[in-house]
């Protein structure tokens, strides 16, 4: 892999207008490669000693990511509303201006809005970075409820990257698939939950890709 580095002046950076929008797109842009990546290396791990770990893990990088896109689509909304950004959009390559549309759909009166709160403002506002007891209640009152409920384990490794409760993956997995995302008893739930997480991956993946040219663009303009 091959890289090549720019670098700009940051006293014209923190001076021009519309900054403080381009810096905090560049940090969202940061923590979503982050997040995706991480979610990939872990899908590629073939060790099945670790294939306890693995659906937890990658559930905790959809939701990782879930709460950097949230943040990141009010961002969008800063950018389309601020005369000067919204020009440098249109100066854009054309597939940043495309993702760029389609992340505006997530806006409030978007025609993704709706679909962008329940997959992702869900997520981000009760299991992202939380773990109330609302609804960790519900889902064992779920679960026990089942016909055939299962039974709750933890594994125990040789340390504690490969130590693992199981029991609390299942408990997030009833509240991501059943409560927030709400995916019908008699559905393939893990089917129909990769349905769900793929939607958010391209949504995460139009973020990068106009948030890329956008703030490479904004600095080649205002900070070089």
């Amino acid at each position: 892999m091959r890289t090549h580095t720019e670098f700009f002046k940051f006293t014209k950076f923190a001076r021009a207008t519309g900054g403080s929008v381009a810096a905090r797109v560049a940090m969202v842009c940061n923590d979503l490669a982050i997040a995706n990546s991480s979610m990939g290396r872990y899908k590629a791990v073939k060790s099945r000693a670790l294939n306890h770990v693995l659906q937890g893990a990658q559930m905790y990088f959809v939701r990782v990511s879930c709460g950097h896109l949230n943040e990141g689509v009010q961002i969008i909304g800063e950018v389309r509303n601020h005369p000067s950004l919204w020009s440098l959009v249109n100066r854009c390559s054309l597939e940043a201006q495309s993702a760029f549309t389609d992340l505006c759909a997530c806006l409030p009166k978007g025609s993704e809005r709706k679909q962008f709160e329940r997959c992702v403002g869900w997520i981000r506002n009760r299991v992202a970075f939380h773990y109330g007891a609302n609804d960790v209640d519900w889902a064992l009152e779920d679960r026990a409820n089942k016909s055939n409920p299962g039974t709750c384990s933890i594994t125990l490794g040789e340390d504690i990257h490969s130590s693992r409760f199981e029991f609390a993956d299942a408990i997030l997995d009833t509240i991501v698939c059943r409560r927030l995302w709400q995916i019908p008893i008699k559905a393939d739930s893990r089917a129909e939950a990769d349905r769900i997480s793929d939607w958010c991956f391209r949504k995460s993946l139009q973020f990068l890709i106009f948030g890329e040219d956008f703030v490479r663009r904004f600095l080649k303009s205002y900070a070089a």
